[in-house]
């Protein structure tokens, strides 16, 4: 063998042997090829499993859509244009002809029909006053789709829009509506061909588009953008227990100008990492694992635009989504090593979670802060008091316990004071307030930023500061543990009725203290871990204005 073609034999075995931070990745805003070399172009896309393949639908911006089909995510087919231009422009505007502008299109297969089902935003080219849907359908997934009509969805005006089929079947129209003032959701017929009469409006006046809808249990949440044109914004989060009931969408003054909540973390969040939403997809075969599909537009020549697609974490029973340069599947092997707690008890090995950041309470090295998951994150071991709503933190490396010292979080060794006891004042979604009994000051975020290495200090109970933590375990060491069901209806309810016990036993106490009489046995009180207490503990104290049991 020649030196050329050893040479040329050792450079293929090196590429069959690549170590894999070299292998394939995903790249949000880069340029991304399909597998003949061309750029993928399927924006304001959805992407669908179906028999063993992802399927990506997304405009061109020549009017018509195209779709691609991978096994991996990351290397694309271009297999067809699934729904093509046809027909001449009509007086009605009931066609789908050269010029007019279909956009956003979402598919979903109908159980009832067997066929599959598209439905898309459609305009008359420059004109954006129409503001209506085409609907297609199909015997296969990839199409051809043939137009089965063009209106609008019992005469609302239909712009940024997406489909979602709940696990019942029953499938869901939302768009932006009332000249991108509502989010207008409509129950689609069997056929999900038209919308039924059930209907309803949500996010009244909040100007939300680019709706992007999933479940995850008995919670329903959706991921927008504001409505600022082709420039990016800040990602809104918005989610239900009750599909045509209220959506929750914390105010987050803040973060993002008093709008709702960002569901991105890192930094560009106020931009969405320069990005809209389009849709949230499960990976198949993981559980509650997820995928942002986003569409960094060029509004320039908007064919042209690139992607941003990010791993989407519920762990912390929201949204979450952080930037990488680039990532692949692997990404979720570890996601969920961390679960959270049922209960809170004697002995058991937790991390702190914050709520907003999903990032745990760390000390890489004298400072307490949020980061990410790995060596500096603090495993605390939880020790009981007298109060079962107050528990002492023993750092598991030191054996030193979290304590207050003037005002700063401090781990000092083992003493019976107050400042070493934390009152776990519980939420209705599995958070808490952290509050030292000695001083009523709650573990706080710095400046409610959610970016890795922001500092963690102590402050008085504040409802504009970020203050909720939630209690976690590492499920690879203690698999024994009980995972909290925290996307269920029952979790939230069973802990609104844990709250109004700690309420109750208050006034318990309050009544006692005050009366100087013994407590009503009858009162079925309970603590905080869902344990039934035959005598309620005693001591009312008022910290900021509230009753905290000591």
């Amino acid at each position: 063998m020649n030196r050329q073609h050893f040479i040329g034999m050792a450079a293929i075995v090196a590429m069959l042997f690549l170590p894999a931070c070299l292998k394939a990745q995903i790249k949000p805003g880069s340029t991304w090829n399909d597998t003949k070399g061309t750029f993928i172009n399927a924006h304001g896309g959805q992407v669908v499993w179906s028999e063993g393949y992802y399927y990506w639908f997304g405009e061109t911006r020549e009017t018509s859509v195209s779709c691609y089909r991978s096994t991996d995510l990351i290397n694309w087919t271009r297999l067809t244009d699934a729904l093509k231009p046809a027909g001449t422009m009509t007086d009605d505007n009931k066609d789908i002809a050269k010029g007019r502008n279909l956009e956003r299109p979402k598919v979903a297969y109908c159980q009832n029909t067997g066929k599959w089902v598209m439905w898309i935003h459609w305009e008359n080219g420059s004109d954006y006053g129409q503001a209506r849907v085409a609907v297609a359908q199909s015997e296969k997934v990839e199409g051809p789709y043939t137009l089965v009509d063009v209106f609008r969805p019992n005469d609302h005006d239909s712009r940024d829009q997406t489909i979602f089929v709940d696990a019942d079947g029953k499938a869901y129209h939302f768009c932006a509506t009332g000249m991108n003032t509502n989010i207008n959701v409509a129950e689609l017929n069997d056929d999900y061909l038209s919308p039924s009469g059930t209907e309803t409006q949500v996010l009244l006046g909040d100007r939300y588009e680019a709706p992007a809808i999933f479940r995850v249990g008995d919670c329903y949440f959706g991921l927008f953008s504001g409505c600022t044109g082709w420039d990016p914004n800040a990602g809104r989060l918005a989610y239900t227990q009750d599909i045509f009931g209220t959506w929750e969408h914390r105010r987050d003054e803040m973060q993002n100008y008093s709008y709702g909540e960002n569901f991105c973390t890192d930094d560009d969040a106020y931009y969405t990492y320069h990005s809209q939403s389009t849709c949230v997809f499960a990976v198949h075969g993981r559980e509650n694992c997820y995928v942002y599909m986003g569409d960094r537009w060029n509004s320039s020549k908007v064919a042209s635009s690139k992607y941003v697609w990010l791993p989407l974490s519920v762990r912390s029973g929201y949204p979450r989504v952080r930037y990488y340069d680039s990532w692949d599947l692997s990404i979720f092997d570890n996601m969920y090593r961390y679960k959270r707690l049922d209960r809170l008890e004697e002995g058991a090995e937790v991390l702190l979670l914050e709520k907003r950041s999903d990032r745990i309470v760390s000390r890489p090295s004298a400072s307490f802060m949020i980061d990410n998951d790995g060596e500096a994150n603090v495993t605390f071991v939880l020790r009981a008091t007298d109060s079962p709503y107050h528990f002492r933190l023993q750092e598991k490396k030191s054996g030193n316990y979290l304590e207050s010292v003037y005002g700063s979080m401090r781990l000092t060794a083992d003493k019976d004071a107050d400042s070493q006891r934390w009152f776990f004042e519980l939420e209705e979604d599995g958070y808490y307030h952290i509050v030292n009994a000695g001083d009523a000051k709650c573990l706080s975020l710095s400046g409610n930023s959610t970016l890795a290495g922001t500092g963690i200090f102590l402050h008085e109970r504040d409802a504009s500061i970020a203050q909720s933590f939630a209690v976690y375990y590492d499920s690879s060491v203690h698999p024994e543990y009980v995972e909290a069901d925290l996307f269920s209806r029952a979790y939230r309810e069973h802990n609104r009725e844990l709250m109004a016990a700690c309420e109750q036993a208050m006034g318990i106490a309050a009544t006692e203290k005050e009366e100087g009489g013994t407590t009503d046995s009858s009162h079925a009180v309970y603590d905080l871990s869902g344990r039934k207490l035959t005598t309620p503990p005693t001591g009312l104290h008022i910290i900021n204005g509230r009753k905290v049991l000591r």
